[in-house]
Parts: structure tokens; sequence; C-alpha cells
């Protein structure tokens, strides 16, 4: 034990040895999981686990629509424990949670390097337990841990966005050199995000471009903004296109003249034309690509689309978020604009802070949720009080990509969600970032009145 003391009077030990109970309490957790997928929490980790069982014995995925194509990042990995002997279900939870603490040994990293050369080199002891504290709450906060635990998307996204969000931070603050590993890093993140959950992927893409281009006098935003929209462009199409396969004919008369077989549909098929009747036979095989379609298209498409999915997502909810009515109820693509601007504040509002106690709760798990909110609703009073005090941010700069990221997704997500328990699931991913606002927030040093500056200059 006298051992164990001395090895956690470091700020560096403190945060390993949070990362080395991360990893103790996912073992244990991995065995206390029910062996059936948790329907009440987690249902669609039952999809997922199917999904790599069809990979692994080579059979389509088809029956789960595009699903596959969006899950890869879980499924695929997951497909190769399964070849191994481990069931599907188990395997899809072991990825996870390999992602969940592959997560955590990325912001131990990311703490370290930031503290190593930045201007909070000389930390206090009540800053390094505060931000101790606010790593562990990262770490083991109930619902985050969960989630990261079960076969679900959010822990490989949440790992994805941060490491394509960690690369820029790590060229410009860090580095500040561009490297091929920082490209490629950068390139696989988003791809692979895409991977997870294509919507985070824009969303994170239009983040990156708007860093860049206010960066675009640096050479190495110059660099990055074609790497970054070229990455977009192979995250978009590996989950949008698809090779398709068409078997090719000739119609065959009995005089043995033959024609085109456009018309075939099936070898040994009769077609008759003009009279003479013709056989149907197989030639070849044709492929060809499906589902290309113009980026931007996409995106507007999807936008426009948010309000559908909003009230599709509110189909048998038991806790549904209610549509903000809209002054203009017209139908134009202008309204329907208008009106997202004018519910968007509402929305986000929604997405973080609720479901709240003696409002929305409707069962056990909502009412776990709603006291969890108390924290997020606790957090962001402290930041804004903090800052008013202060008047500044620590480390604004570096930061600013995140912020973007979660006011955008915020906004996004909101809109789009219509039930309050995927939409309490669905903002882990942004709990980081609420997280960095206040290290960001304790850490920084009061911003002098005038009249301190006066008094100063007069001693």
């Amino acid at each position: 034990m006298k051992l164990l003391s001395l090895w956690l009077t470091t700020f560096k030990s403190k945060l390993y040895a949070i990362v080395l109970v991360s990893l103790v309490v996912r073992v244990i957790g991995f065995f206390l999981l029910p062996n059936q997928p948790t329907v009440a929490l987690a249902p669609d980790e039952g999809g997922y686990a199917e999904i790599g069982k069809l990979v692994t014995s080579g059979q389509p995925t088809t029956s789960y629509g595009g699903l596959y194509k969006i899950s890869r990042s879980l499924v695929l990995p997951a497909s190769l424990l399964n070849k191994i002997g481990i069931e599907p279900l188990s395997s899809v939870r072991i990825i996870a949670s390999v992602y969940g603490f592959c997560t955590l040994l990325l912001v131990v990293k990311i703490i370290l390097k930031t503290i190593d050369i930045n201007e909070v080199r000389e930390i206090d002891f009540k800053k390094s337990s505060a931000i101790v504290a606010l790593f562990a709450i990262f770490a083991f906060l109930p619902s985050h841990l969960l989630w990261s635990m079960l076969g679900l998307r959010e822990s490989p996204m949440e790992f994805w966005v941060m490491s394509a969000l960690a690369s820029i931070y790590w060229v410009f603050y860090i580095q500040k050199q561009l490297s091929l590993q920082i490209v490629l890093w950068l390139v696989v993140s988003i791809v692979l995000i895409f991977n997870s959950r294509p919507q985070v992927g824009w969303v994170l893409g239009v983040t990156l471009l708007i860093i860049l281009l206010f960066k675009v006098r640096n050479r190495i935003a110059i660099v990055l903004i074609p790497v970054t929209l070229i990455a977009l462009g192979l995250g978009y199409a590996s989950v949008s296109l698809s090779l398709q396969k068409q078997d090719v004919f000739m119609l065959v008369a009995t005089d043995g003249t033959a024609t085109d077989g456009t018309a075939c549909k099936d070898s040994n098929e009769k077609i008759i034309v003009q009279k003479v009747e013709y056989i149907c036979k197989k030639t070849g095989e044709k492929k060809s690509i499906i589902g290309l379609q113009n980026p931007a298209e996409v995106v507007f498409e999807q936008t426009q689309g948010i309000p559908l999915h909003h009230d599709l997502n509110q189909v048998d909810a038991a806790s549904m978020i209610q549509t903000l009515s809209c002054p203009n109820s017209g139908e134009t693509k202008f309204d329907k604009n208008f009106c997202m601007l004018w519910r968007a504040p509402y929305m986000s509002a929604t997405f973080l802070f609720r479901p709240a106690i003696e409002i929305d709760v409707t069962s056990r798990s909502s009412f776990l949720a709603a006291l969890e909110n108390i924290l997020w609703t606790g957090a962001f009073i402290f930041i804004i009080t903090m800052l008013i005090k202060k008047r500044r941010l620590a480390l604004l700069g570096p930061i600013t990509p995140s912020l973007i990221f979660f006011g955008l997704y915020s906004v996004g997500a909101g809109s789009y969600e219509g039930n309050m328990g995927t939409a309490f699931r669905h903002k882990s991913l942004i709990l980081w970032v609420v997280l960095l606002l206040l290290a960001s927030a304790i850490l920084a040093k009061k911003t002098p009145t005038h009249r301190n500056e006066s008094s100063g200059n007069a001693v």
C-alpha cells in the first residue's frame, strides 16, 4: 500500500491510475452484463451482433439495409473476434469497450502533452486535482461508461471524432509541422467516422473546414484543406457506393442468329421478337458502381430531411421531444429552413438538459438520466459563472475546434432527435467537450481589471 501511495503522488500517475481502474471496471462489467441484448437500454446491440455474425459467415447483410456500412468500425473488428470463437454479442461489446479504453489513453496523451508545452506547465495542486477529477468523471460517469461497454456505435464514434480533432490540435499546437503520419491519422479518422455515423462525419467535416479556412494563411492549413475534402469524399464513398453485378445475355434463335439480350432476365427464358422465338443465353457478367451522388447535394438533402426524421423519431417514444410551433407555417424550402432556425435554440437546450425530473420521467432509466442531467446543468452554470468572473478561457485557441463541433452537433442532434432516451445516449459524444470547457474555465487566469492595472502601474 505504501508503494501504491508513493506511485500516486504525481499528476501523471493519477491519470494512468484512472485508466487502469477503468480497465478493471470494464472487465468486471463485461462478465456482469446479461447474455442477451439489453433491450431496455440498448436494443441496437443485438442487431450489430447479428451483422457481425453474418460478416463472419460470409453471408449478405442486405437484411439490415445499409446498417452494415455505417457500423463497420464496430462490426468488422467484432467479426474477427467472432472468427476465433467469441460469440457475436460479446464480440461487439469487447470492441466497444476497447474503443472506450483507447479513448482514455488518447485523452491522457493530449493532457500530458498540453501541460508539458503550454502556459499551464506549472500547474498547482488544486488545479491538477480538478483535472484529475474531471478525467475521472469522463471515465466513470455511469451513462458514458455504460454506452462504451455495450455493443453500440457510441464508443467507436467518440474515439474517431476525438482522434480527428486531436490530429488537428497536434499538428497546429504541438508538432507545428505537417507530416505523413498526421495526414494519414486525419484521413483514417474521418473515413471511420463515416463508417460509424455519416451525419457526424459531415458535422466534423464542416467543423474542420471552418477551422482550416480561418487558418488559411498557415501553410499547414493550405495542405490540410484538400486533404480534408478528399477524406470526406472517401468517407462518403465508403458508405454510399456499392458494386452491382448484372448478368449479360444474348438472344439466340433456333437458326443460330443472335441479337442483344437486354430484355432477358434469366437464362433459357424464351422471348418472341418479330414472330421469331429466341432463347436467352448468359454470356457474362457486368459490374457497375451505383450510389454516387454529389456530396454537397447529400448534405443539403440530409439537412432538409431533419424535420421529417424528427417526426419519425417521435413514433413510439416513451419520452417524446415535442416539436416547437413555428410562426411561419408555409411549405416552401425557405419556410422550412426558417422554422429549423426558429426551433434550434429550444431543440438544442432540450437535447443538452433533458430529460428533467418531474417533467420527463417515465421510467427508472429516464429518472437516472434526469439525475445525471443535473450534473450537466450544474457544469454549464459553473462554466458561465467562471467565465463572468475571469472573463476568459484557458487555451481558447486549441479548444476552439471542439467548441465549434459541440455547437454544430448540439443544433443538428437537437433538431434531429425525437426521443429523449436516444438523445440522452447520443449526448455522450460531447461529454468530453463539456469537461474540456470546465478544465479551461478552471485553469484560466483572471483578467485584471483596469483599476487593478492602474494600481499596479502606480506601484
